[in-house]
């Protein structure tokens, strides 16, 4: 569900006299306790002054930062305005690191020209990232896609906007035979979905360690999201990675 904050702000605006934080009246009886929490991912369009105020006013909870985006220095500074927003509204708010996790993409393409891909027309898949891709053959990044997936299985590109059908796999060649089962058009290094599939990818990537360590302790965020976790071990990995000094850093997977 896509909610524009101007929606949100516009619906909000007597929700200053409702926040449980605001605490102009002392009398318990009259404040309404808050049950229920809002997460809102700060971007382009939420990381002023003035707007980060009306969020908290209007009851954000948590302020979301995705790593998928985004660099080291931007977040910084949008941390930086949501801390002055809290001191100036005198409203508490979590700060919820969300890590860009293992991927898989797709590859380049030939003259670097989206392609068409046809519904009812196979195209190969192959684990030769290195290879440009055309309307016939399209590069994927995982290593043992021929491995794990089976005739009948999908494979997802673009958010799900391409879906494909597997018709057979060639381990030794690290190639999928696939059958588009809708018509629509490919760019470059789109992210790839497997359903159903556990994927051999590590769950902390040396990003995601990086972005942990260097941000998210320096800075002392609330939460760590995991992305793609698949097993226990996946959460133990990253509480090894916060070690003793993020002991108090909640890991959301």
């Amino acid at each position: 569900m896509n909610i524009q904050i101007e929606d949100i702000l516009g619906q909000t605006s007597n929700a200053s006299s409702i926040h449980p934080a605001s605490s102009s009246n002392n009398n318990n009886d009259n404040l309404l306790r808050c049950k229920t929490k809002i997460v809102c991912t700060l971007g382009p369009k939420s990381r002023e002054l003035h707007v980060l105020e009306e969020l908290l006013r209007s009851g954000m909870s948590v302020a979301r930062f995705n790593f998928s985006h985004g660099s080291h220095e931007y977040h910084q500074e949008t941390l930086d305005v949501l801390r002055q927003a809290c001191a100036n509204t005198r409203l508490m708010c979590a700060v919820l690191l969300d890590t860009k996790g293992p991927e898989i993409r797709t590859g380049m393409l030939e003259d670097s020209k989206p392609v068409l891909l046809t519904a009812g027309r196979q195209v190969t898949l192959t684990t030769d990232y290195s290879a440009f891709g055309n309307e016939n053959m399209i590069a994927l990044s995982y290593k043992k896609l021929a491995e794990d997936v089976v005739p009948g299985a999908q494979i997802l590109i673009g958010d799900g906007s391409i879906v494909l059908e597997v018709i057979s796999c060639d381990i030794a060649n690290g190639t999928v035979q696939a059958m588009c089962t809708n018509t629509a058009t490919l760019g470059e290094r789109k992210n790839v979905n497997l359903p159903g599939v556990v994927v051999d990818l590590p769950t902390i990537t040396e990003k995601d360690r990086i972005d942990i360590v260097e941000w998210g302790m320096k800075n002392k965020v609330d939460f760590i999201a995991a992305s793609f976790v698949r097993k226990g071990s996946d959460v133990r990995n990253i509480r090894e990675v916060l070690g003793e000094e993020g002991r108090e850093i909640q890991i959301i997977s």
